[in-house]
Formats: C-alpha cells, sequence, structure tokens
C-alpha cells in the first residue's frame, strides 16, 4: 500500500496553482463570540464546484496515464467528489461516469450533471452499492476507476487546502477537520507534516456516521452497523486504508457531533461569517459546541470543506 509523502503534496500544489482558487480565511468577533476562542475558517466552500474536493479529484486525473484517460472514468460520490471529477474531466476532455445515491441533494445531482457527467443513480440505495455498480460498470465498460477519497494522489490534492491555511496562519494551535472517508483529514495531516507545523488536528465526523471512530478502534476499516446523517457529505461507508493509515499513524483524535448540534451550526455559520456552507462543513463548529473541553483559548481553524446545500434545510437551520 503506497502511502502520500511531503513531495506528493508539494508537487500536488505546483499541478494546482492557477487551477483551483487559493480560497480566503475568513474570521469575525461573532464567531469568536460563538466558539470562544479565537477562530479562524478555511473558505473551501467558495472553492469551484463549492467544495474543496475539485483539489484531489484534478490533480489525480491529471496524473492519470492517457490511456487510462481515454479509456473514460467512473467514481462514486454522494455530490462534492463527482463535481470535482466532472469539473476536472470537463476541462480535460474526458468523458466521466458517476453513481450517485438516488437519494443524493438535487441541486449536487443537477450540477454534476450540468457538467456533463453521466449519473448513474437508480436503484443506488447507499454508498455500498453505489461502489459495487461502480466496480460492474469498469468491468463491464473497460474504464477506469477513480477513487473519491482513497488514493494517495487524491489525499495529496486535499491537502492543499491546509497548507494554505497553515501558510496563512502558521499560528494556529488546533485544526478541526470534517472527516467520513478520511481524505481531507489525511491530507491535513500530510500538509502539517510538509510545513513543519505543530498544530493539533481533530478529526470530526457526525454520531451516526461514525467510521473512522469505529476503525480506529478496530485497527482496520470496519462500517457502522448504519449511516444516518444530514451531513450527506460524510456518507462514506467505511475510511479508505490508505487514509486510515495515515490517520492512524498521526494519532489524531477524531471526535463525533450529534444531528442537532449540526443542524444549529449550520445556521450559526451563516450568521457568524455571512457564508453558505453544508451541513458537512459545519461539524468542525458543532464540536467546539459539544466537546466543551475545545473551548480552551487555543487558536483553532475550520475547514469549511463546501457548500453545496439543499436550500430547504439552509434556511431552517438559519429560521431556527
Amino acid at each position: 500500500m503506497r502511502l502520500p509523502t511531503t513531495d506528493d503534496v508539494r508537487r500536488a500544489r505546483s499541478a494546482l496553482l492557477g487551477r483551483v482558487v487559493r480560497t480566503p480565511v475568513l474570521g469575525s468577533a461573532a464567531l469568536d463570540a460563538l466558539t470562544g476562542c479565537p477562530t479562524l475558517a478555511k473558505a473551501e466552500c467558495l472553492q469551484l464546484t463549492g467544495s474543496f474536493k475539485v483539489r484531489g479529484a484534478l490533480y489525480r486525473i491529471t496524473t492519470l496515464p492517457p490511456g487510462a484517460l481515454s479509456a473514460g472514468l467512473v467514481t462514486v460520490s454522494a455530490g462534492n467528489a463527482a463535481l470535482g471529477a466532472a469539473h476536472a474531466c470537463r476541462e480535460l476532455g474526458v468523458e466521466l461516469t458517476v453513481v450517485m445515491p438516488e437519494k443524493a441533494v438535487p441541486e449536487k445531482l443537477a450540477a454534476v450533471a450540468a457538467l456533463g457527467a453521466t449519473v448513474v443513480k437508480d436503484g443506488v440505495t447507499g454508498s455500498a452499492v453505489a461502489f459495487e455498480r461502480a466496480e460492474a460498470l469498469r468491468t463491464e465498460r473497460g474504464l477506469t476507476f477513480v477513487h473519491p477519497f482513497d488514493d494517495p494522489m487524491v489525499i495529496a490534492g486535499a491537502a492543499t487546502a491546509t497548507l494554505e491555511l497553515l501558510e496563512d496562519h502558521p499560528d494556529l494551535q488546533r485544526l478541526l477537520v470534517p472527516c467520513s472517508g478520511g481524505g481531507l483529514l489525511a491530507g491535513a495531516i500530510m500538509a502539517a507534516r510538509t510545513t513543519g507545523s505543530s498544530v493539533e488536528i481533530v478529526g470530526v465526523q457526525p454520531s451516526g456516521a461514525d467510521g473512522i471512530v469505529r476503525s480506529l478502534a478496530a485497527g482496520r476499516p470496519v462500517a457502522p452497523p448504519s449511516i444516518s446523517t444530514v451531513a450527506d457529505g460524510l456518507t462514506a461507508p467505511k475510511p479508505g486504508e490508505v487514509n486510515l493509515a495515515v490517520i492512524a499513524d498521526a494519532g489524531v483524535r477524531v471526535l463525533t457531533v450529534g444531528e442537532e448540534a449540526i443542524h444549529t451550526a449550520l445556521g450559526e455559520m451563516v450568521r457568524a461569517l455571512r457564508v453558505v456552507v453544508e451541513p458537512s462543513a459545519a461539524v468542525g463548529l458543532a464540536a467546539l459546541s459539544v466537546h466543551r473541553e475545545l473551548r480552551d483559548g487555543a487558536r483553532t481553524g475550520l475547514l469549511l470543506s463546501g457548500s453545496n446545500v439543499n436550500w430547504r434545510l439552509l434556511a431552517e437551520g438559519v429560521i431556527s
């Protein structure tokens, strides 16, 4: 099993210069008052396609050999990885098929199709079924499978978000990272290694989709008995092997938050920073309200991973 290296992260950064947005880092007195500590937010919600996922997808796809590209690609996603891959394939002129859960956020389904990808969703009842369908399509059609998170190059691409944050704010003491498949969390760990930062990395995932917590306890990737969360971007069936190896080696904490805390944080983020985020991006803020030990005055960073939200859900969070 090949793990990502700091050289991979540096190469990803060079390859992505000018091709993705160097997103702003936001803060406000309202956010500090809400969290109880000096807090900064890396706004990947303002990234191309509305998510950090375009970083890993674009870097991975640009490193594939010509033969793999000409065969056409297939990937799996609840939405954001699909958007990133569709953006990359449109830029490179590559055909892409995306297997998505039939209950994916409608806005995400429409956006993926608008970018020119072929969406397969009928009968796809969840992430595990989606991976099975993608494997069947790969075999039947000779497509090249691009994993949405468990790939060293995808991790290296994702790492560039944290790399930028640590370059802009090297004095950060703690970073709260949404996690599910583990690509963004593993990327944050690799970015800290690349910069030599001593920042404490903390993963956060929904209590109803706690695959990484369970996998760290088991010492191998395991799936929770069921997955139920409003944070649709954090519903990977289980963490990737590569990601889990990086996370376990770093010994980082991974915390969980409940649905009520996520829903509340969704509205609080809009009010505190005037930015739209999806539930998956709100779990870091939710953790600061649930896990009071985090409110210790440490200079804290949040990775706002995406903004591809169901608008009705957002309205409910803001009004409440």
